[in-house]
This record gives structure tokens, C-alpha cells and sequence, in this order.
């Protein structure tokens, strides 16, 4: 076989209706003749399950077959249980290469319960146009992980991955940042993410395998399907709200040594420095441009800077605008798009600055001392 991917759907929370319209998409869509589709599906109050879809020699549909069934109670934010939906992909299915797409609530770099804290509280940085009803607007793969479940934390979501992978796609919000690049970059070759909130209908699945199935996954495609289904989209301009980005993962260490050089001749700025004016991609001050973000810290000599990212950022590209649920509904403007964000650190976010120290990317590039 060519490629086995496994569609990791962690929805045992309010985005279990679109899970399903996911998977009826899949049905509709392209089935590769040398390769696998595996769905890993964890809806409310039904017990997890393995299934691989298949075609009906008889009718011709796409169906699904039931693989493993396991317990009701089994999480699918378990590190572990991630770990074994990849192995038995590997096991039951071998390949060539291998793929994994993940769908569910995402919090990019940003541990478990930190997006609770009081500063993010705040007035929305933008209001909804009075031109949109509340009724018509879109709803996001939302800000945090959902109810009591605290979700999976990114330096447990790499070590979960017991082989390297062909590619990682996320649906899911926020998780296009340089910190989840870096923490990835030993476990995978490409990443596709947004750096922005992702609309609660997720990635066009019906149009996005058979690109994933040629015989060099066709990743730009990917990307570009994900920006076309949202900017071409039939409910008009409430949905045209789509960022998207390719991430090439073996260039991301040259790019780490050249953002510690910046950060340690630029210190002093980037100890005041305000992102005021750096495009952000959350309706809270967490997740900003990296790009811009450089280009207006050491405005000088970032020639090496540009051309490292460049070799990072593959593909990029974005909507005039993008909703973000953060807070409060809102229509944040795209004024600069380099395609991945970063952490910006501020004085008064004490819990968050603490934490970042800890990310795999902090500890390279030492920006938060």
C-alpha cells in the first residue's frame, strides 16, 4: 500500500454534529485504491471505535467497517490512546508512508486551563459588523478544550506519536504557531494548520484525499481547497473566514538559531516591546504574526530571518478577514498574513509567560528568560 491515514476525531463534545458531517463527506468523496482511510471516532455516549471505510462491491457506496470497538469511558485525549489508533493503523494496514489528520478543539501551545484566566476576560479588540444577524453567523472549532475534559498537552500530543508521519493535518483552531511546528518537527515531515480560529464544519473531506493520496501527498492542494471552500462559500460573506498554512518541518532548526540570535541582540526592545500593532490571530492578546512581529522588532538586517521562514512556511494562504469566537463574535481584519504565529510575551500575563518558558521552542530559542 502507498499511504495510511488515520482521522483522529476527538469529538465527545459539542462538535460531534460536524464529526458526522465530516465522515458523510469522506463517503461522498475519494477512496484510494493503494491506501487506507481510518477513522479513530469518539462521539458522546457511545463507545470509541476503529473503523476503515470501504467500498460496497455491491452498490458501489463508501461505507465504514467496523475495526475495534472499545470502552465507553475511554478518552480520547489520552496520550495513549492516540499512541495505540497509530500503531494498529500501522499494524493492521502497513504502507509506504503514513498521515494523520486530527479533529477536534485545539489551544495551539497554550496549556490546559490557562485560557481561563482573568486577562483574557477582556472587551472584544473588535466588534461584529451590524450587517451580520447572530443568527447567520458561523461557530468555530472553539477556544479551549471542552467541559471537564482538560484536552491533550502539546508535549504529550508529540511523544504520543510512535513513528514518523508523511504529514499532520489539524482541524482544529490555533494550531498554525511556530511552537507547535517545533514540537512536531522529529515526528513528521509537513504540517498543515491555521493559525486562526477553524469554522466548527472543519475541512472540505470530500476534497481533500485524493490529494492526500497521490503518490507525493499534493499538500498545497490541501491548503488551497480548505481557502476556496471557505472563501467560495454559498452562505456568502459570514463564512468567508479561512486561514491556512503548510510547514515544512526540517528547515524549522535553522530558523530556531537565527531567532535566538535576534532575540539575544535585541533584548532590550523585546523586554518593552508592545505588539500593539502586530496582526494577531485570537480575539485575546495570545497568538500574533511571527513575521511581522520580527520585522518590526529588529526591523535591520533580517535578510537570513526571511529566507529561513520562507523555507518554514511553504504555502500560505488567507480571507480579508477571519470570526473569532474568543471572547466575543467578532471579524478580525487580515492586514499582514506570514502564514504562522507566535507568542508575543507581556509583563502582566505572569501565568502565561511561565509557562512558555517551559514549550521545546522557548528552550531553543530562549525568548522568555
Amino acid at each position: 500500500m502507498q499511504r495510511s491515514v488515520l482521522i483522529y476525531m476527538a469529538a465527545n463534545n459539542d462538535l460531534s454534529p460536524d464529526m458526522i458531517n465530516n465522515i458523510n463527506a469522506l463517503k461522498r468523496g475519494f477512496l484510494p485504491s493503494n491506501g487506507n482511510i481510518l477513522i479513530y471516532l469518539d462521539l458522546p455516549n457511545t463507545n470509541p471505535k476503529l473503523l476503515r471505510l470501504v467500498r460496497n462491491r455491491s452498490t458501489n457506496a463508501i461505507e465504514e467497517e467496523l475495526i475495534e470497538q472499545y470502552a465507553e469511558d475511554e478518552r480520547s485525549t489520552n496520550p495513549a490512546v492516540l499512541t495505540r489508533s497509530l500503531k494498529r493503523m500501522r499494524e493492521l494496514f502497513p504502507a509506504k508512508s503514513y498521515g494523520l489528520i486530527l479533529s477536534s478543539h485545539a489551544t495551539g501551545w497554550v496549556p490546559a486551563g490557562m485560557l481561563s484566566t482573568p486577562f483574557l476576560n477582556q472587551q472584544s479588540l473588535f466588534s461584529t459588523p451590524a450587517k451580520f444577524k447572530i443568527e447567520d453567523l458561523p461557530t468555530t472549532r472553539a477556544f479551549g478544550a471542552y467541559g471537564n475534559d482538560p484536552g491533550m498537552e502539546l508535549s504529550k500530543l508529540a511523544a504520543a506519536i510512535p513513528f514518523a508521519l508523511s504529514f499532520i493535518l489539524f482541524d482544529a483552531c490555533f494550531m498554525g504557531s511556530i511552537e507547535v511546528a517545533y514540537a512536531l518537527r522529529n515526528v513528521t515531515d509537513y504540517i498543515i494548520a491555521s493559525p486562526t480560529e477553524v469554522l466548527s464544519t472543519g475541512f472540505p473531506f470530500d476534497q481533500i484525499m485524493q490529494p492526500l493520496f497521490q503518490t507525493e501527498p499534493d499538500l498545497m492542494a490541501v491548503c488551497n481547497a480548505f481557502y476556496h471552500f471557505y472563501n467560495d462559500h454559498p452562505s456568502g460573506e459570514a463564512w468567508q473566514s479561512a486561514t491556512i498554512a503548510l510547514y515544512a518541518t526540517a528547515s524549522i532548526e535553522v530558523l530556531a538559531t537565527i531567532l535566538k540570535s535576534i532575540f539575544e541582540t535585541h533584548r532590550t526592545v523585546l523586554n518593552t516591546f508592545l505588539p500593539d500593532q502586530v496582526q494577531h490571530y485570537a480575539n485575546a492578546p495570545v497568538f500574533y504574526d511571527l513575521e511581522e512581529f520580527i520585522l518590526q522588532l529588529a526591523p535591520t538586517n533580517v535578510a537570513l530571518f526571511k529566507a529561513a521562514l520562507d523555507n518554514v512556511v511553504q504555502y500560505k494562504c488567507a480571507t480579508d478577514s477571519f470570526f473569532s469566537l474568543v471572547t466575543k463574535a467578532a471579524y478580525i481584519p487580515v492586514h499582514y498574513y506570514g502564514g504562522i504565529s507566535t507568542y508575543i510575551p507581556v509583563a502582566a500575563q505572569s501565568a502565561l509567560r511561565n509557562a512558555y518558558k517551559e514549550t521545546a521552542w522557548n528552550r531553543a530559542v530562549g525568548m522568555v528568560e
